[in-house]
């Protein structure tokens, strides 16, 4: 891993660390010197009360850990770095818009790697922070696909735990990967992989996982690969990960109950039911983005990963309510939208949900940025 020190950021390189397992991050606690005796002396009643300052102060950390609320954003932003030179406040303003946010995924960044450092020096969302970034950039095409993730120096900064990130599918999701071995099949694992689609974000009390879905295209060229091939390696690597997970809890002696929450985030190209989409269903059927096909994988993802669409959980008959417009014929103005873009949350939290939202106010792409808000 290469790492770029800045004034207010820490920019991480992912291309360097592909396959690579989570790092486990432990703090040094300083030793402390030994006191002699005559030092050391002090009255009962002096003790009691450190005693019983240190008994409250342990109760009021052990209860705002309880109470630890984590809060993600994500937005294809279209082009980060066209968006920042039309608006070099833009993310500063979304942070505002957001009331803050302490992890954001950021899709279709279209960055060349070349472009990362340029980029991240104006990703500064608070002052006198230092936010770890990391960027994900498509080799297989210029200015195409590309993620980012960005953590908030203050989501992590009394944390046991620094944020680890991981580009790219797990090291061992082909294998697990349910789709047939052919030689197309695994052409078209290894280019999603170089396209610059997936981040995956380890904190202390969750994982982040960033995406941008593999759009099916005009005429449905990708189609296939998608459904056969995008679906089956996610799935396997998000099953990966939690075998991850429980392998390391297991180790510590916390058991499987203790298992990280997923939260996966980002644009998924498909708008999964008629409520997340303007009208024109019968015809959009044969459009990419509300094929049977990708309706279908979607929801069969929801159900074999356990995850649950957390807007939509918290409302479920609200409609109208989208995240992407055309650019054409005034779609935006006019409403008439698709809901792509997705806070997934693993079925075992949804009691902790706390908030799910879509700033369909905020302008500066396509799409509009969401969130959600857990409570860890």
């Amino acid at each position: 891993m290469t790492t770029t020190t800045m004034s207010s950021l820490r920019v991480l390189n992912a291309r360097r660390v592909i396959g690579r397992a989570f790092a486990e991050t432990t703090r040094r606690v300083p030793k402390t010197k030994k006191n002699n005796n005559s030092s050391t002396t002090t009255t009962r009643g002096a003790a009691t009360n450190l005693a019983a300052a240190a008994a409250a102060a342990a109760s009021s950390n052990s209860n705002a850990q309880q109470q630890q609320i984590l809060r993600v954003l994500s937005w294809n932003v279209n082009g980060l770095r066209a968006a920042i030179k039309k608006n070099p406040t833009l993310l500063r303003e979304l942070r505002e818009k957001a009331n803050g946010f302490d992890v954001l995924c950021l899709q279709e960044t279209k960055l060349q790697q070349s472009h990362v450092e340029e980029v991240s020096s104006a990703l500064l969302v608070g002052e006198n922070a230092h936010h770890e970034i990391c960027f994900s950039c498509s080799t297989a095409r210029k200015g195409y696909s590309g993620v980012a993730t960005m953590v908030v120096a203050s989501s992590f900064s009394n944390s046991s735990q620094q944020p680890t990130f991981r580009e790219g599918f797990h090291e061992n999701a082909l294998e697990r990967a349910s789709f047939e071995k052919t030689e197309a099949n695994v052409e078209a694992f290894d280019l999603f992989n170089r396209e610059g689609r997936l981040i995956t974000c380890e904190l202390e009390k969750a994982v982040v996982v960033n995406t941008y879905v593999p759009n099916s295209g005009e005429g449905l060229k990708r189609l296939r690969e998608r459904i056969e091939v995008w679906e089956p390696a996610m799935r396997a690597h998000v099953a990966c990960l939690r075998e991850d997970m429980t392998m390391t809890t297991t180790k510590t002696g916390e058991g499987s109950t203790k298992q990280k929450p997923i939260v996966w985030m980002g644009d998924f190209n498909v708008a999964h039911e008629k409520s997340d989409l303007w009208g024109n269903w019968t015809q959009n059927e044969k459009s990419a983005g509300f094929t049977p096909e990708e309706r279908r994988a979607f929801s069969n993802q929801l159900k074999d990963l356990n995850l649950i669409d957390s807007f939509r959980y918290k409302f479920p008959n609200v409609k109208d309510k989208f995240t992407y417009w055309s650019y054409r014929a005034k779609s935006r103005e006019r409403n008439r939208g698709w809901r792509i873009d997705y806070a997934l949350v693993s079925e075992g939290s949804r009691e902790r949900i706390r908030d799910a939202f879509i700033l369909e106010s905020f302008t500066g792409s396509d799409h509009c940025p969401l969130g959600v808000e857990i409570q860890l």
